[in-house]
């Protein structure tokens, strides 16, 4: 029986073998995203930072308390922060209890709508800053509502007062003044006085004088400060001392009512430490009760592209000296003309001008992969004499890598300020980032040129 035997074709199949190249690829794909580092981006945003820090300084002004020339029942026609003239004026002594007067005058007063707009708005500050910690404010606001009640005792009521009870003695001031109803000891405080214990404020105490109450000859009747420039002085560490050195002015704000100013500075070492001085032409009458304030000043602040500290770079970079930048007569544009030996050792020129990043006082800052190490930089003088730099010398700049068109580009900053987390860097500057781009948050991770996505 003859052997039968099949022949059998081997067919390519297009479709299999398509199929086995794209899960060939999707694998490959897969496996090298897995063993890929992950490249974190962030995004270019505006910003700010501020280096502030907050102090309780201590009042100074040009105050005197004034006590009582007589004895008896006092009341006011000036009221608290109130300028008042010489031979002005300032109170009535009344031998009599003044209950039914006094309750009288505060009714027809406090009847006025703008009387309770100053309350409100007095009671609306309070309840805005009062926090548990700093409790004794509530006796601050308990003098303020004293005050603006004695403020809503017109002259006329006094005078009527007067009319009707006698022995009333009108006191007059021997100068003028801003006048002040509260006095604490501190009064011939100075600037050089002024120690550890005084700010540490834990003996302090201040009296009020109020309306409608009895005084000795000889008491404390009210308090007149001569000038609106006055001075706060607070404690400053070794390292604050050294930041604000050689700082004449500095932006600072009460915490109170959050009011910013301008106030000139100036360092002043006492007995048992430094102290800083600020002096002040306004606000003083705002806080003619107050012995001790709350203020934060600003040591730092700046404005631009904020960016992570993490995304920062150093680059080298070839210095040319900046007399070597040379206009070209055809194209007009600024550049470097580099003498380069070719590969056949002839000497050639070029006019460049790409690759460069920076220009500080003395260099221009030129890319490493635009020029070379020993090439000449070309210039004709004014004598005309040929001169020559050979490129060698090179200096750091710091940036970051952009990855806007999916691989890094290194991009130089100029540094406004720097904290441990964030940078503000100038904005508009050539060679440098711009809002919006993306940049990798950990520079050291990458290198130049390298693909991201």
């Amino acid at each position: 029986m003859a052997d039968q035997r099949k022949n059998y074709n081997f067919q390519l199949n297009i479709g299999f073998v398509v199929f086995g190249i794209i899960f060939i690829y999707l694998t490959i794909s897969v496996v090298v995203n897995l063993m890929k580092e992950n490249i974190s981006v962030c995004r270019v945003e505006e910003g700010q930072i501020v280096n502030s820090t907050s102090f309780t300084g201590v009042c100074i002004r040009d105050e005197e308390v004034v006590n009582a020339s007589g004895s008896g029942y006092i009341n006011f026609y000036v009221g608290e922060g109130d300028k008042i003239g010489n031979t002005g004026n300032i109170y009535l002594l009344n031998a009599n209890a003044p209950a039914e007067a006094a309750d009288g005058a505060s009714e027809d007063a406090y009847s006025a709508s703008s009387n309770y707009s100053e309350i409100r708005d007095q009671i609306t500050v309070f309840s805005k800053n009062y926090s548990d910690s700093q409790f004794s404010q509530i006796y601050s606001l308990r003098y303020n509502l004293q005050s603006l009640s004695t403020e809503m005792v017109s002259a006329s009521k006094i005078h009527d007062y007067q009319a009707d009870t006698s022995g009333g003695q009108v006191i007059q001031t021997t100068q003028s003044g801003i006048v002040s109803y509260c006095y604490d000891g501190y009064e011939n405080l100075t600037v050089e006085n002024v120690n550890k214990q005084v700010l540490s404020n834990s003996t302090y105490e201040k009296h009020q004088i109020d309306p409608y109450t009895y005084i000795e000859s000889g008491q404390p009747a009210y308090k007149l400060v001569k000038s609106h420039t006055w001075q706060i002085v607070i404690p400053l560490t070794e390292n604050q001392a050294n930041q604000l050195n050689e700082v004449t002015s500095v932006n600072l704000t009460f915490s109170k009512d959050n009011i910013q100013t301008v106030s000139d500075f100036y360092i002043q070492t006492g007995s048992d430490g430094t102290y800083g001085v600020l002096t002040l032409n306004d606000y003083m009458v705002r806080y003619i009760s107050e012995r001790y304030v709350d203020i934060e000043i600003v040591f730092e602040e700046a404005s631009g592209l904020k960016i992570p500290t993490s995304a920062l770079i150093q680059k080298d970079f070839y210095q040319i000296p900046i007399q070597y930048l040379v206009e070209d007569n055809r194209s007009y544009e600024s550049g470097f003309y580099c003498e380069r030996t070719n590969e056949n050792g002839e000497t050639v020129a070029d006019f460049r001008t790409s690759g460069i990043y920076y220009r500080d006082e003395n260099y221009f800052y030129v890319s490493m992969e635009d020029f070379s190490l020993g090439d000449y930089i070309g210039k004709v003088n004014s004598g005309g004499k040929d001169e020559r730099f050979r490129i060698g010398a090179t200096g750091q700049l710091s940036g970051v890598y952009n990855v806007n068109k999916g691989y890094t580009q290194f991009e130089i900053v100029n540094i406004l300020h720097q904290s441990s987390d964030y940078c503000i860097v100038q904005e508009n500057l050539s060679y440098s980032v711009a809002l919006y781009d993306n940049v990798v948050l950990n520079g050291s991770s990458v290198s130049e040129d390298q693909i991201v996505y």
